[in-house]
């Protein structure tokens, strides 16, 4: 199956070092709940300002995850992958996977192709607990462009017993400045200085898109990208 690859490549021209973190817009998730997290997909070095820069490789390949947490997830938790599954969203075919948790241990159950083309299941049965002691959580895993074995929690859920719920991913990004790690839950309306690039109607294997974070702390499009018709936000 191949993958579409889209790059976001941020210069830093402000006034200070900055790092850059990267996440996505939430997939269309039904049911939607308050239990419903994005967290940060890629971290860049610390840019001084000048003449640095990173670039942001995404793709659009997903997985179906599973892990638990130390605490609860919110803002700032960061959880840990336990199991992946690769899912294949195609305008033909979509993936289901069942979980299970014995004894409060979770694992998949089984897999399907029922769920719609275009978009992937996460059924849970009966057998979690509420509340639940190891804070189990399902979602939507993406790899790590540096080290391709380690999937990413990029949208993650609490387990609920017989919680369904249906994921359409999206490709649509935003950039912000921060300290968090991979993993980490954000919650980006609690952030300043965000960028957000939309590639959902671009269907070429390739696309880029540049910006300079300038010293007024907003993000400026280089003439390719102007012309290019990605659309952004800053």
């Amino acid at each position: 199956m191949s993958f579409h690859t889209f790059y976001i490549t941020i210069k830093n021209e402000s006034t200070d070092p900055a790092r850059f973190m990267l996440f996505l817009e939430p997939p269309r998730a039904a049911p939607s709940s308050p239990t419903q997290f994005s967290n940060i997909w890629q971290t860049s070095p610390r840019l001084d300002p000048g003449d640095s820069s990173v670039s942001f490789k995404l793709t659009d390949e997903y997985f179906a995850i599973l892990g638990t947490s130390l605490e609860p997830m919110a803002e700032g938790v960061r959880p840990w992958t336990s199991s992946s599954y690769p899912v294949k969203l195609t305008q033909t075919q979509g993936t289901t996977a069942y979980v299970t948790a014995p004894e409060d241990s979770p694992k998949w159950a089984k897999f399907d192709t029922s769920s719609p083309p275009g978009s992937f299941t996460i059924k849970c049965d009966d057998s979690f607990q509420t509340p639940n002691p190891n804070n189990i959580w399902i979602g939507m895993g993406a790899r790590d462009p540096r080290h391709p074995k380690s999937i990413i929690p990029v949208w993650t859920s609490t387990a609920l017993p017989s919680f369904t719920t249906q994921i359409f991913p999206k490709r649509k990004f935003y950039v912000t400045v921060g300290e968090s790690k991979k993993g980490t839950v954000v919650e980006s309306e609690k952030k300043d200085a965000v960028l957000m690039v939309d590639f959902v109607d671009f269907a070429a294997p390739e696309n880029e898109a540049v910006f300079t974070f300038t010293a007024e702390g907003t993000y400026a499009p280089d003439e390719a990208t102007k012309k290019s018709g990605i659309i952004w936000q800053s």
